[in-house]
């Protein structure tokens, strides 16, 4: 019996591997998959039946997403070891891309919320806020986004001082940056308690003094805070004040209710005396 009898024709290779016979002549120009037999007269392409393993394998490693050339390199290896650790390479890589493609439609959803207009929120006011106690901690923070880890620090903090709370009292956040970072964040958590106490380290106790702020207040969820900050940000220029550090003041916060839409936030930025 003729060879090329015992081999399959590239028309029902590519049917049972599912590799185009365009694909199937890339991957032999590329070293990934070579016919078994070439007919030096017309130029057929053949293949042997056990090569169909080998295709089903570059099939999955091109839908992985491996380059080509990578294919060629993992479809041809005998070494199980290096094969893992492509695959482990590629896992990782791909994970990290699929975060920064849920962090572009998070902010895709954001820029459609924003073209719709107006948040819903107070008007920029300036205001006094009176003088009270505070217990506070202080720490540098990978992203704005790890707040809660203080928070989640400073309760047990809390009750080990035995300190008590006045009704109505407010807490929030203090962000001490002189600008916006992308990592390493100087944050301060902090709430209003009845009077000075001892602290239990690394908590801290401070009296302040009543303050003049720029503020204005984010009924909803923190998608629209930046039109909040940006409105305080046009008063703040209108009238050519000098302010400190930016403070958020959780009126209704994610702990209190985790429904974002019943979330009550006062943006303020404390006005600097001349």
């Amino acid at each position: 019996m003729d060879q090329e009898e015992q081999l399959l024709k590239i028309g029902t290779f590519s049917t049972l591997s599912r590799i185009s016979i365009r694909m199937l002549r890339h991957y032999h120009e590329h070293g990934v998959l070579s016919p078994a037999v070439i007919d030096p007269f017309n130029g057929h392409r053949f293949y042997r039946a056990d090569q169909l393993m080998q295709a089903h394998l570059v099939v999955q490693l091109r839908e992985a997403g491996f380059a080509v050339e990578k294919i060629a390199q993992l479809a041809q290896s005998s070494d199980p070891v290096q094969v893992a650790a492509a695959i482990t390479q590629q896992r990782e890589m791909l994970s990290a891309e699929r975060e920064r493609l849920h962090e572009r439609l998070a902010a895709l959803d954001l820029v459609s919320i924003t073209l719709k207009g107006r948040p819903e929120m107070t008007d920029v006011t300036l205001t006094t806020l009176p003088a009270m106690h505070l217990a506070s901690l202080r720490e540098t923070l990978p992203s704005y986004g790890d707040e809660g880890t203080l928070w989640e620090e400073m309760w047990p903090l809390l009750q080990q001082s035995g300190v008590a709370f006045p009704a109505g009292g407010i807490s929030g956040a203090t962000f001490h940056d002189p600008e916006f970072r992308e990592s390493d964040v100087d944050v301060e958590v902090w709430i209003q308690v009845d009077g000075p106490f001892t602290p239990i380290a690394p908590l801290e106790y401070r009296a302040v003094a009543p303050q003049k702020v720029v503020s204005a207040t984010l009924l909803g969820d923190y998608s629209q805070m930046p039109a909040v900050t940006g409105a305080i940000g046009a008063y703040i220029a209108e009238h050519a004040l000098s302010t400190g550090p930016m403070f958020n003041i959780y009126r209704v916060s994610p702990a209190q209710n985790p429904d974002p839409s019943s979330w009550v936030t006062e943006v303020c930025f404390p006005v600097l005396a001349d």
